[in-house]
């Protein structure tokens, strides 16, 4: 009887996709190694087969590895870490980090699996010290410098030709965030386009990376409102909304809405922009959100002269 391993999925994924073993591979592990793994010469550590999988689009279903108690502990703990920064709840992240450098220092090896699982405690810490005040220009150096861990010849904005991970996904479109931060805003429009364009074409839509895709264009949305540009503004708003709708992505949804209000009251469409900013508070309201939602309130309110 001929089995089908977890090799033999990557191979035909990446040859059906038509990427080379070093494009799949890059900053992953060697292309010796993918070639190992590929042949069933070598059992792929989680890490490794989460990051390959995730380039490749095939998350789902390829959880096939046996993990000593170390590596559970260790990959239960960035699993809550990743939950924690989405939420924001930097308490409880910061605590989070430090369980895991601990488990870090611990450990023996220093594989590849190990330098992408240092490489998000080191972004979570930058995000910690962005949330407590920390400069943009400290905070952008910092991001790029995690960012070169996997991918070294990363030039600061441009992606194209390269697969990516969830957790690059997430520095990549972080690193947008501090370009606007420091005002240099066409920089990181140009970045977080280059990521929608990235997952528009590489994600599936019930994929772990395809998270991101609301976030981004949430931002995307909101500089383009700053830049006075609604039409393009409104746009982006409803292909994030529509989105969250198809693949019940809730976390962005009222503050993609909330977008949506902001560019229809700039473009003189009151009563479409007032539906938008009570749908927005409602939502909020029932996902618990009470001080955005009075914040979304007050904003109307003081700009639009719209009582949410």
């Amino acid at each position: 009887m001929a089995y089908y391993t977890v090799g033999d999925r990557i191979r035909d994924v990446r040859e059906r996709q038509k990427y080379s073993q070093e494009e799949l591979s890059y900053g992953i592990c060697t292309p010796s190694t993918l070639s190992r793994i590929e042949n069933g010469l070598q059992v792929p550590g989680k890490k490794i087969l989460e990051a390959l999988t995730q380039r490749l689009g095939i998350s789902d279903g390829m959880d096939a590895v046996y993990l000593s108690r170390e590596e559970m502990e260790r990959y239960e703990l960035e699993r809550q870490l990743v939950r924690c920064l989405g939420r924001e709840d930097f308490g409880k992240a910061g605590r989070l980090i430090r369980a895991l450098e601990e488990r870090l220092q611990k450990a023996a090896r220093q594989d590849y699996g190990m330098k992408m699982v240092r490489q998000y405690v080191r972004f979570a810490k930058v995000m910690l010290r962005k949330h407590e005040g920390e400069k943009p220009e400290w905070v952008l150096g910092m991001l790029l410098d995690i960012i070169r861990m996997t991918i070294p010849d990363f030039d600061g904005i441009h992606i194209k030709g390269r697969l990516l991970t969830f957790h690059e996904i997430s520095i990549l479109n972080n690193i947008g965030c501090a370009y606007h931060d420091k005002g240099d805003l066409w920089s990181g429009v140009r970045l977080l386009f280059e990521l929608k364009e990235y997952i528009e074409g590489h994600a599936p839509g019930g994929s772990e990376m395809s998270l991101k895709y609301p976030m981004i264009l949430q931002n995307l949305s909101s500089w383009m409102g700053q830049e006075q540009r609604f039409e393009d503004a409104l746009h982006l708003c409803q292909i994030g909304i529509d989105y969250c709708i198809e693949h019940g992505r809730l976390h962005i949804f009222p503050l993609l809405i909330c977008n949506k209000a902001c560019a229809l009251a700039e473009l003189g469409q009151y009563d479409l922009a007032r539906k938008s900013f009570v749908q927005s508070i409602a939502i909020l309201q029932a996902m618990n959100q009470q001080e955005r939602a009075e914040e979304t309130k007050k904003y109307a309110k003081l700009h639009y002269n719209i009582q949410g």
